[in-house]
């Protein structure tokens, strides 16, 4: 996207920001906070990008969702790239009383890239073209007060764009897919994923958690482990690590107090802890934030 544009005050302002981008007009380096989302589709050509340390091709007829705290570099874009984007705060895609998609979360953190079809390619680009041709449009000469209906036209329509991109990744879910009954097993995962969620900056222990569920701890660790194909510390270390990644990028705290939040005895445990789970010390990351 266009590296002049002042994202706080449109994002503020609108909720969103849509725009084609091609080689020239890529942002090379960009922090992504944990309230905005990216939505974008490749239309020709390819791109390889980091996320953090994990490196991803983008290629024509595929999309990217951002939807956590990440650090993302672009290494190499091909001169024929092309893509449509828009980037939303969570508080314009996602109202209050929306369901909670903390598994659709954690998929989109492991699997950001998706194949699209030629069906939902086409969908996708008909409703961007629409929205920045709304966006176009020029107010006739006469007319004293602006069009009530264009802003939310405009709106809907970036939602719209957004929400089916969240809806093709949540079809890829291994868990609840569509005519499928959700079972004990995968409910007993999706109700620890979010007490891990809600209490792992202070509670490590996996009997905490066994005894909330009213489970034992062994069982819990083999369910976890046979479902989701990770292991009870490998889920808390992604939780650990996201956490970590907005108070260092979005609130800017120092290492130390970010290890003193996250319960770890000091602040070497912690860098080390993070180093192996990102491959970027955490100092690292506080030079990216100056040098972006």
């Amino acid at each position: 996207m266009p590296a002049d544009l002042n994202w706080d005050e449109l994002l503020h302002k609108n909720g969103y920001i849509a725009s084609a981008i091609d080689q020239q007009t890529i942002i090379s380096r960009r922090i992504w906070g944990g309230n905005t989302s990216c939505c974008l589709v490749c239309t020709r050509g390819r791109a390889s990008f980091n996320m953090d340390a994990i490196h991803y091709e983008l290629k024509a007829g595929e999309s990217l969702i951002i939807d956590s705290d990440f650090f993302l570099l672009s290494k190499e874009v091909s001169k024929d790239f092309t893509a449509y984007a828009v980037v939303a705060t969570k508080f314009f895609l996602f109202s209050p009383i929306f369901p909670d998609t903390f598994d659709l979360h954690f998929y989109i953190m492991r699997h950001p890239t998706l194949k699209l079809s030629t069906k939902d390619l086409k969908h996708l680009t008909q409703i961007f073209e629409m929205l920045k041709f709304k966006e176009s449009e020029e107010e006739p000469e006469f007319q004293l007060f602006p069009n009530p209906f264009s802003r939310q036209i405009t709106s809907q329509l970036a939602k719209i764009f957004c929400l089916d991109l969240y809806d093709l990744y949540r079809k890829q879910l291994p868990m609840g897919k569509l005519g499928v009954k959700t079972s004990t097993k995968e409910n007993i995962v999706l109700r620890f994923l979010q007490l891990l969620r809600e209490n792992v900056e202070k509670e490590r222990r996996i009997s905490f958690y066994s005894k909330a569920l009213d489970i034992t701890p062994q069982y819990l660790a083999t369910i976890l482990k046979k479902v989701t194909g990770l292991s009870t510390n490998q889920w808390m270390h992604i939780l650990i690590i996201e956490r970590a990644k907005h108070l260092l990028l979005t609130e800017n705290k120092s290492i130390q107090d970010v290890a003193r939040i996250l319960n770890y005895p000091d602040q070497s445990t912690f860098g080390k802890m993070f180093k192996a789970e990102t491959g970027l010390s955490p100092i690292q990351f506080k030079k990216e934030i100056t040098n972006r």
